[in-house]
């Protein structure tokens, strides 16, 4: 086999691996995204329903009727009979066990590979059944699946074709899988940086997000928008930065201005706050201004303190200290997790 054969088959071995790779994660996320929001729905509704005063049944109908996706509320007897009053295409089809029942009234289970269900007791074996359906993410998964095969043979078809008839000549194949180490290189570089940096913006977004939708009504609202807004505009960033870097092979110059750090540190500690409010959080700090890149440092304290919401209990104590010395500037982040 010649060389140039064998180099062809090598391209569109990588294609097909990092094809699979990024595609299978693509549509992983998609569909635990399209879930996790489906749990907080049920999350919310059942908190909704235990915590007001008012009658029960009637909070689980008006909760279903003003869902935005379809919920169904049924209503468990002794014996494990359905009593739907709020029926729909989110209705389960059999009756749950007890353990099932029992192990829904904390969390969110899937019952029947298609529904999740979440259950508030009414009363001694008397319950009341939230459940929505799934089907709708599992059908986009498999869309997506479907598509990712289509786009693999392509890919495979033209990189191997264009490999082979660009570099039939056995004199430029070192040539080529040099070129074709550092682009793999550059490659998982670039995802690495893209997946870490979007991910702390989004973190924050969804946080808010879900808090607004918790309480739209709250005082707090124009502070959570403005974060939000500000969050979605540093995502534009980065992606932007992402794409140069993925151009250019080397990152864009710095801005170096009088940087305000207090007021950074500050807004990042008050998110904190908005999103684990059990959370104890001593914050000292001084006017200090630094001449740097304020998107990098930004970036830097919102990657710190959202590790922090992620990695640690919501109820950890964070310290964070902002002060001058006799050498520079001092900041210590400490918190109560793992570590």
């Amino acid at each position: 086999m010649k060389l140039s054969t064998r180099l062809s088959l090598l391209v569109g071995i990588i294609v097909s691996i990092l094809s699979v790779a990024i595609g299978s994660f693509a549509i992983t996320s998609s569909e635990n995204s399209e879930i996790a929001s489906v749990k907080s729905m049920l999350n919310a509704s059942t908190t909704e329903t235990l915590n007001s005063q008012e009658d029960k049944f009637q909070v689980a109908i008006n909760v279903a009727d003003s869902s935005p996706l379809p919920l169904s509320v049924a209503f468990v007897t002794t014996s494990r009979e359905l009593s739907f009053i709020s029926e729909n295409s989110a209705s389960i089809e059999r009756k749950p066990t007890q353990q099932e029942i029992d192990r829904a009234l904390k969390n969110p289970i899937l019952v029947d590979k298609s529904f999740l269900i979440r259950t508030i007791k009414t009363g001694t074996d008397q319950y009341l059944l939230y459940s929505m359906s799934i089907l709708a993410a599992q059908l986009h998964s498999q869309s997506l699946l479907h598509s990712l095969l289509i786009f693999i043979f392509v890919a495979l078809f033209i990189s191997i074709s264009s490999t082979h008839f660009l570099f039939r000549r056995d004199s430029a194949v070192n040539e080529l899988a040099k070129s074709i180490q550092e682009n793999n290189d550059k490659m998982q570089e670039f995802l690495g940086d893209a997946s870490h940096e979007l991910r702390t913006p989004l973190t924050v977004i969804k946080g808010y997000a879900e808090l607004l939708q918790r309480d739209p009504a709250s005082v707090e609202i124009a502070r959570y928008v403005d974060t939000i807004v500000r969050e979605s505009a540093r995502m534009n960033r980065i992606v932007s930065d992402l794409l140069m870097l993925a151009e250019l092979g080397e990152r864009t110059p710095e801005t170096l201005v009088d940087v305000d750090i207090d007021a950074i540190v500050s807004r990042k500690v008050d998110e904190l706050r908005d999103l684990n409010p059990s959370r104890s959080i001593t914050f000292i700090s001084q006017k200090i201004k630094l001449k740097s890149d304020p998107a990098l440092l930004e970036t830097l304290f919102s990657n710190i303190f959202s590790n922090i919401s992620r990695h640690t209990p919501a109820d950890a104590p964070v310290n964070v200290s902002i002060l001058t010395t006799k050498t520079g500037l001092r900041a210590v982040i400490e918190d109560g997790g793992p570590g």
